[in-house]
């Protein structure tokens, strides 16, 4: 069972990291017309989308604009990471 919340969290990675990269790109506003930014975009909007409307699309500060949508599923997926890094060693310690 350990195994697979392993797995799981290495699934959570992955996808806290791509969202990162999404926002990271957002901000330094990358070429969308890009094939890697473009596929980041793609991928990460599918994961990013059950968290539209939570909050305002976006917030300005100066001359960056700042999406909030991707920030809220990150925080999200963190949370979901720390659940899956604590199940993974309470099912280590049982064995």
């Amino acid at each position: 069972m350990g195994f697979i919340f392993k797995i799981l969290y290495v699934l959570v990675t992955f996808v806290e990291t791509l969202v990162i990269f999404r926002i990271v790109l957002k901000i330094i506003n990358a070429d969308v017309n890009n094939s890697i930014v473009s596929w980041v975009y793609n991928l990460s909007d599918q994961l990013i989308k059950p968290f539209e409307g939570i909050l305002s699309e976006s917030i300005s500060i100066d001359r960056f604009t700042i999406e909030l949508t991707p920030i809220v599923a990150l925080l999200f997926y963190a949370i979901i990471g720390f659940v899956l890094s604590e199940l993974s060693k309470a099912f280590k310690q049982a064995d």
